[in-house]
């Protein structure tokens, strides 16, 4: 088994069709196919499903891809890491995907702490959304996630471990007739026409919503999905309407948006980092102790 049987496996199963597969790696279909035969002869397994509109993974497919993703990835890591080793620098390189909330929130300033302890280190940070950051870890393209309130059902596919808490709010327009509140019971709201963030950008958000909604007793209209939370809040403060947002939203952009405390429900959410469960997290796991602020001394 080659690398680049992975690779061309890998290309196929993201693009389930051999033409695109063959033209993103810039060779002809037949080598994609031939080197998809030879790795499925190779695990004694058919690894795809040939279909009249393209590729579907089978079962076997579907394991494998998790794995060949894991090697291509740690393949990588070796090629920088002997290359860093050659020029006396020993880099540690750690590449973070981030919602925007957790920049002021934490994020800066751990990097900040843990650049200082390791001189060596190179931290790359790229601002996705939930579900953006999911499968960037899956693809190997980031070391580390920090996806928010994440889905359960992540846990069984990542390490997930809690760096903060931060309370679920009410966002409100300005001019609302509650804005002038400090706090507020999410019941008062049952004739507001909601908006929420897209199931495809924030998974898990439809659940939490509607079991605020469950234990409030009231059953709102639910109108636009927001691709992101600052699309989100100039939403509310253009006056479509009204939402949640944690509480440390605050620290974007926010004209025109008054921020309540959710008397009755209340729900913490808890902002999380996941990382891939095979390879060497020791790297991993001292930056995320030190988001944590519980790092060694």
């Amino acid at each position: 088994m080659e690398l680049r049987h992975l690779r061309y496996f890998v290309m196929a199963a993201e693009e389930a069709n051999i033409s695109r597969a063959a033209s993103r790696l810039n060779v002809s279909q037949p080598a994609v196919s031939r080197q998809i035969r030879d790795l499925e002869d190779e695990l004694g397994e058919a690894l795809f499903e040939r279909e009249r509109n393209g590729l579907r993974l089978t079962s076997a497919g579907e394991v494998a891809l998790v794995y060949a993703r894991e090697v291509l990835h740690q393949a990588s890591a070796l090629v920088d890491a002997v290359a860093a080793q050659g020029k006396g620098r020993g880099v540690v390189s750690l590449k973070v995907g981030f919602l925007p909330t957790a920049l002021p929130g934490f994020l800066a300033e751990g990097m900040r702490k843990f650049n200082k302890r390791y001189r060596n280190a190179c931290i790359q940070i790229f601002e996705m959304s939930p579900g953006e950051q999911e499968e960037a870890l899956r693809k190997g393209e980031i070391d580390i996630a920090l996806i928010g309130e994440p889905r359960p059902e992540l846990r069984n596919e990542f390490h997930i471990e809690t760096v903060r808490e931060t309370p679920m709010e009410i966002i409100l327009p300005d001019d609302h007739r509650l804005a002038e509140r400090k706090e507020i019971n999410l019941s008062e709201l049952a004739d507001e026409r909601f908006l929420t963030l897209s199931e495809k950008t924030f998974p898990d958000r439809p659940r939490i919503l509607a079991d605020l909604f469950s234990r409030a007793g009231i059953d709102p209209e639910v109108t636009i999905r927001a691709s992101g939370l600052s699309e989100l809040l100039g939403l509310v403060g253009g006056g479509a309407g009204v939402a949640f947002a944690p509480a440390d939203s605050v620290t974007l952009p926010h004209s025109g948006v008054r921020f309540l405390k959710m008397r009755s429900p209340r729900l913490m959410l808890l902002f999380s980092a996941a990382w891939r469960k095979t390879g060497d997290s020791s790297v991993i796991e001292k930056f995320v102790g030190i988001l944590r602020g519980k790092e060694e001394e």
